[in-house]
Formats: structure tokens, sequence, C-alpha cells
């Protein structure tokens, strides 16, 4: 897979397109997955400077884009991306497609380590978030995107197996992949209809800790929305808890009592979600098949906590204390 050096020498065109002269080398912004991001000094001031992946649609950027727009009119805090003389958020140079944003200085904290008012912050903004786009017009009639076939993950698995065998991979991944591939098979997975009471509608799609820029307590910026879709709200709320490592936090109350500033859940919403959660870890793979069968090593990063949680969610009293906690800290 090609690193930030193989698109590094095109930066001055693309900053040349929006009617700006490029001061220096741009620097690669290092933490992305998908992507490849810069932090370019200009004669307007520095620019987060991204270079598309090739597989992701141009409508899919622009829908982005768009969205963006719409939101920060409703008060929240993103960077738009600039235009170019001709009004295009996005150009095509050297094969790939580009857009920039203006730099918006902020921290990045540790992942798993929210302070209270950081946790009650960033929940409230979730929240918010998910309030606002309630009311985008896509959001109405949504249905659920997500989707999944136990089989077909399951043969999936077996070829990320073979390939992190044939690769020599360390024996700590292979024993977590074969671990999975247990849980799969003993997993009662039930099929997307079980899940239609939930209610849907346009999320972020990457909400969690690492996706927001802190200025002190303070959120400056919630940034990457790039995989924006449709699904149930509880299941992006639960996926940022996961992925901010706060469900063996003590600012999981906290974060939740800023989400209920804006958002009320049911306990059925909430044990719903929580199994649509479990059961979308278990059939998904997504980190392995990039990793070993596509190439992808920047995921490699996500290997550790991947293998921990599969480690916890495999405990049915880790499982089952986690619930009562959630249910009663979001219905609070």
């Amino acid at each position: 897979m090609p690193d930030h050096r193989a698109f590094a020498s095109a930066i001055p065109d693309v900053l040349g397109r929006f009617g700006y002269w490029t001061i220096g080398e741009a620097q690669p912004v290092v933490g992305g997955t998908l992507n490849w991001n810069f932090r370019a000094e200009s004669d307007g001031g520095p620019y987060f400077v991204r270079r598309y992946r090739d597989d992701l649609e141009t409508p899919r950027i622009l829908g982005e884009h768009q969205l963006v727009v719409w939101a920060a009119e409703r008060g929240l805090p993103v960077p738009l991306p600039e235009s170019t003389p001709e009004d295009k958020s996005v150009v095509e140079v050297a094969g790939g497609r580009w857009a920039i944003f203006p730099w918006i200085d902020g921290e990045v904290g540790e992942r798993g380590r929210l302070s209270q008012a950081r946790a009650r912050t960033l929940g409230a903004l979730h929240g918010f978030t998910q309030a606002v786009l309630a009311d985008h017009p896509a959001s109405h009639g949504a249905v659920m995107q997500l989707n999944w076939d136990k089989e077909q993950s399951a043969a999936h698995l077996a070829r990320v197996a073979e390939a992190a065998a044939l690769a020599n991979a360390e024996q700590w991944l292979q024993d977590a992949i074969g671990r999975q591939r247990v849980m799969l098979e003993r997993f009662d997975v039930l099929p997307p209809s079980a899940f239609g009471s939930l209610p849907v509608q346009v999320l972020h799609g990457d909400f969690h800790d690492h996706q927001v820029l802190w200025d002190g307590d303070n959120i400056a910026a919630l940034v990457d929305w790039e995989i924006w879709h449709a699904d149930p709200r509880v299941w992006e709320l639960i996926r940022s808890l996961a992925f901010s490592l706060m469900f063996d936090s003590p600012q999981l109350e906290d974060y939740l009592a800023g989400y209920r500033s804006y958002v009320h859940l049911s306990e059925e919403e909430c044990r719903l979600g929580l199994r649509l959660w479990w059961q979308s870890r278990v059939v998904g793979l997504w980190a392995w098949a990039a990793y070993f069968l596509q190439g992808n090593t920047r995921v490699a990063k996500f290997f550790p906590e991947l293998v921990a949680e599969l480690d916890r969610i495999a405990d049915d009293e880790w499982r089952a204390a986690t619930e009562e906690r959630f249910v009663r800290a979001a219905c609070d």
C-alpha cells in the first residue's frame, strides 16, 4: 500500500487549483488508515490536505462535503471544504481525488484517557450531532444499512486465517483469529429483521474520541465524516463507547449523561442495540481482511484492542455486567 511519500509531490498542484501557493514541504498527518492526509502551508494560511483512497466513489465524497456544510449551518463544529474558483470542492490531480480544509489547531487526546469533563463534553457533542442529523432529509424513512451473513463471514475468516498462516503472522494474532472463528461458529447470529425496531437516521458514522480536536476541555472540531450513512443511532453510540475504551472506564456515566442532554433512549433500544453491537463484532472482519487480504498495514495498530475486545465479548459475565451498567447510565 502506498505511503504519504507517493503523493506529497502533487500537493503544490492541488493547492494551486484552489488558488494558493505552497510554502515549504507538506507534512504527513499520521493516524489515518484509509486516506492520506497532510498539513500544508500556503500563502492563504495552513491547510489540511486530503488525498482520498481510490475505492471511494466521488459522489460519496461530494455527499460528505454537502453534509458537513448542512451540519455547520446548524451549529456543529465541523471544518468546511474549500472550493476552487470553479466552485469545486474535489479536484483530480495525479490520478487521485483531493480536497482541502482550513487547518484547525487542536489536541487529539490519548485514547481511553478522557477526563470527566471531556467525557461529558464528548457525549454531549455526540448527542447534539445525532439530534441535528435526525432532521436531515435523508433521515426521514431511512433504513438500516448494516447487513451480514454468518456463512459468508465464516468463509471470509477462513481465508484470513489461511493468509495469516502463509504470512507467518505472530502467533497471538493467529490464535485470536482462531478464537473468533470459534465464537462465530457458536454465536446465535440474528437476521437484520430482528433489529427492525431500532430508530435509524443519518449518522457521522465514525464518531469516537479520536475524531475530535480539543481546545482545553472544549471541542474545536468534529472531523472525518467520510463514512457518513444511515444506521441505528444506538449502534453508533455503542460503537463510540467501545472505540473510545469507555465500557471499562469510570467516565462511562459522564459520557452518557452528556449524550442524554440531547437524545433519550428506551431500555429496549439500549438492550437490542448492545445485542447488535456484540453480533457486529463477531461477524465483522474489516481489520483482519484489510491487513491480511488487502495489504493495508496501517490497521495493525488496532489489533491489540480488537483482540482484547473479542475476548471481553466472549466473557458472558462481562457482557451481562456491561449491559446493566450501560442501560442504567443511558436511561437514567
